[in-house]
């Protein structure tokens, strides 16, 4: 174990773009549980010499099953509403997400699509969300997105999207790309 640490030390002081390695060290060491703070250092890649003039390999940037995904997308048209400062008409999604990790997420980077009952693609982009979502909970995202209609100019999203939300055949399909935890560490799917 002290080996283990003592290599750790030398990769950490060889270059400064280990801070993610820095970052994953210091998270297994307030763990209070001897076992799992054991196997939080085990789950750490240390990188060999050969790759140590590239990104570190570690729990954080490494490809692996989503620990944070999305458990629904829910459409809505809204109508005018001044009361609520809705000006004019607009498609309203709202996703919800679930963090099945062992840390607080505070912000999630994800792509999104909305498709027809065709399956042709109305909305295609990538975003990202600023979202608290304790360990192992569900949260419903406070911010949403939407798509203004406006009267002036036809055949925008919101003119795509009035038909298949109303009759219920519009799919919205959001896939978590990258999460930020609260302990400033990150993990990229």
């Amino acid at each position: 174990m002290r080996a283990l640490f003592i290599s750790l030390f030398l990769c950490l002081t060889a270059s400064a773009s280990y801070a993610d390695l820095i970052s994953d060290v210091r998270s297994c060491k307030g763990e209070s549980d001897s076992l799992k703070r054991l196997t939080c250092f085990d789950a750490i890649v240390i990188p060999g010499p050969a790759e140590a003039s590239t990104e570190p390999t570690t729990p954080s940037n490494t490809r692996s099953k989503a620990q944070v995904e999305t458990v629904s997308a829910k459409m809505r048209v809204q109508n005018k509403d001044y009361q609520r400062q809705v000006f004019n008409a607009r498609v309203e999604l709202v996703p919800t997400f679930k963090n099945t990790s062992e840390k607080t997420v505070v912000a999630i980077a994800h792509t999104l699509t909305v498709t027809d009952a065709f399956g042709d693609k109305i909305v295609d982009g990538e975003s990202k969300l600023d979202i608290k979502i304790p360990p192992g909970k569900t949260a419903v995202s406070e911010t949403f997105y939407f798509w203004d209609d406006n009267p002036f100019i036809q055949g925008e999203p919101y003119d795509k999207l009035t038909g298949p939300v109303s009759t219920g055949t519009a799919k919205a399909t959001l896939i978590v790309t990258k999460v930020i935890y609260s302990d400033g560490t990150s993990e990229s799917f």
